[in-house]
C-alpha cells in the first residue's frame, strides 16, 4: 500500500513535470512564431513590393518624371514658337543668319572681337 501511494505520488509528479515542460515548450514555440510573424510583417511593411522604401523611391521617380515632362513641354513650345517665326518672320531669319552663321549683306565688313577675361 505504501508502494502504491509512492508510485501514485511519483507518477503525479512526473505527469506534472511533463505538463510544465510541455506548457513551457508551447509557450517558447508560440513566442518564436509570433516573433517571426512580426519580423515578416515588418519586412513587408518596410521592404516588400508595397513597402515604404519602394513607395518612397517611386514617389521620387514620379517627381523626377514630372520635372522632365515639364522641361520637355517647355522645349517643345519653344521649338514650335521658333518654327512659326522661321515660317512667317523674315527679320528673324536674317537675324539667325547673321548671328549663328556669320552671314552679311553685300558690302558689309564683319569684325570678330575676342574678349579675354581678366
Amino acid at each position: 500500500m505504501a508502494e502504491e501511494k509512492l508510485t501514485k505520488k511519483v507518477t503525479r509528479q512526473l505527469i506534472s513535470r511533463l505538463a510544465e515542460y510541455e506548457h513551457g515548450f508551447k509557450r517558447k514555440t508560440s513566442r518564436i512564431v509570433v516573433c517571426l510573424g512580426v519580423l515578416y510583417l515588418m519586412y513587408l511593411f518596410l521592404a516588400g513590393d508595397y513597402g515604404l522604401l519602394r513607395i518612397h523611391r517611386q514617389i521620387d521617380e514620379r517627381d523626377h518624371l514630372k520635372e522632365r515632362f515639364t522641361q520637355q513641354v517647355a522645349e517643345a513650345a519653344d521649338y514650335k514658337y521658333r518654327l512659326t517665326r522661321i515660317k512667317t518672320d523674315p527679320h528673324y531669319i536674317e537675324w539667325l543668319a547673321r548671328t549663328r552663321y556669320g552671314y552679311s549683306r553685300p558690302g558689309e565688313i564683319i569684325y570678330h572681337l575676342d574678349y579675354k577675361s581678366r
